[in-house]
């Protein structure tokens, strides 16, 4: 009587337990299936769906699936490649579309971007690295090797921006000691790849294809039509520009300060991580610090604002439109480029301040848009990683130079 008390709990446990060992086995070999048999024949249009450690194999940019002797990218967008030139192929990431590319066909090495959009300097130098190098126990994807050489993308158009919004929404310091809380953060947050990682791969891939279908599948044509609110010199001529991103003119001293800090911090930790790989700083200015402009103010893009207390966290901070003087944009360009040296040489790491050569560029034809005005085109990564390319091979520790004169190779950077 008593084993037969509860005879129907008994078979809906056990089928349960069926249910499950049958839904785990099934996603086991769904994973293995997908990336380590399939992953190698896709097309590079999934890059946007599948997780860190997976897209750093489906690039163009390299001979074999498996990168040798590579040239790794950090960074955001611009690492990532972003802007009309992806725009102009219809959002295929099989053709050349940036200066991943570009150094890839003048050096004839690998080069593999680690960049990803919207990244500050927490998730690139951070975030990034340990979810592409920090699980190498994970049986779903080949053995990576240190990269030859690291080229850091540092965006003066919002990487500040980004760091404050990092302290503002996940580290929100609240002592004095803001190095020893970005520390902290890093090493137990950003730092730390979790065992089970390996096996969140495939459902992360899923996630990511629901999102891209729901917010950012419209890439390629809702950048279309932007209209004309300023004017920018090219050529000797007036060309309308849509708002330009700015070397975060809406941000205090202190806040400027708090944004460096957080490089700081990150760069130490990837130090630290690859302590013997050579590695560049790659200073890029914002469109708004690009060009000369035919007015005296600049009307801004993606300003951040902090929130002025508590109650404010999470609120949308970012906004666009805004106004600054011309002045005020340059002054700012230097000075975050000032401050970015002088961190990056403390570090025993090379700097290329890249404004003089685009800036020169920048006089004769347009490096951003005419979509897109906040990424650079094929004009600007094709500027931008011809000067690379004929820099990065010797011991780079470039002054910040605020003059607007042409570089030696001028015409080499334009064409």
């Amino acid at each position: 009587m008593q084993a037969n008390k509860y005879p129907r709990v008994k078979a809906g446990l056990a089928n349960a337990l069926l249910l499950t060992i049958s839904v785990l086995v099934t996603y086991a070999v769904a994973e293995v299936v997908f990336f380590r048999f399939a992953l190698p024949y896709m097309s590079l249009s999934i890059l946007p769906h599948i997780p860190d450690r997976a897209a750093f194999f489906l690039q163009g940019s390299k001979r074999e699936y498996v990168p040798r002797d590579y040239i790794a990218l950090l960074g955001d967008s611009n690492a990532q490649g972003m802007g009309d030139w992806l725009l102009d192929t219809g959002g295929d990431r099989s053709k050349p579309h940036h200066s991943a590319d570009v150094l890839h066909e003048l050096l004839h090495t690998d080069v593999v971007s680690l960049g990803r959009a919207a990244s500050g300097s927490a998730e690139a130098l951070v975030l990034r690295i340990t979810r592409i190098f920090g699980d190498d126990y994970c049986y779903l994807f080949p053995r990576i090797d240190e990269p030859r050489q690291m080229l850091i993308y540092f965006s003066e158009s919002n990487d500040i921006d980004d760091n404050n919004i990092l302290l503002d929404h996940q580290i929100r310091p609240h002592v004095d000691d803001l190095r020893g809380q970005i520390d902290r953060f890093l090493d137990t947050q950003y730092g730390v790849v979790s065992g089970w990682r390996c096996h969140g791969h495939f459902g992360d891939t899923i996630f990511r294809m629901a999102r891209y279908l729901i917010k950012y599948r419209n890439y390629t044509t809702r950048l279309l039509d932007q209209p004309a609110v300023q004017q920018i010199m090219v050529n000797g001529s007036p060309l309308g520009a849509w708002m330009l991103s700015v070397p975060s003119v809406g941000l205090s001293e202190d806040r400027i300060e708090a944004g460096v800090l957080v490089f700081e911090r990150s760069l130490m930790w990837l130090r630290r991580k690859f302590p013997h790989v050579p590695t560049t700083l790659v200073y890029i200015p914002s469109p708004g610090a690009t060009y000369r402009h035919a007015g005296a103010e600049v009307v801004s893009h993606d300003i951040y604002i902090p929130p002025t207390g508590a109650a404010q966290v999470g609120k949308e901070t970012v906004v666009d439109g805004k106004v600054f003087p011309v002045a005020a944009v340059y002054a700012n360009s230097q000075k975050i480029c000032e401050k970015i040296r002088e961190v990056s040489i403390a570090q025993g790491i090379g700097f290329i301040d890249t404004r003089p050569a685009l800036r020169a560029a920048a006089t004769m034809r347009p490096l951003h848009g005419p979509r897109d005005w906040n990424h650079l085109n094929e004009n600007g990564y094709r500027a931008l990683g011809a000067y690379l390319a004929s820099r990065i091979s010797s011991s780079a520790s470039d002054r910040c130079n605020d003059a607007w004169e042409a570089p030696k190779d001028q015409h080499a950077i334009a064409r």
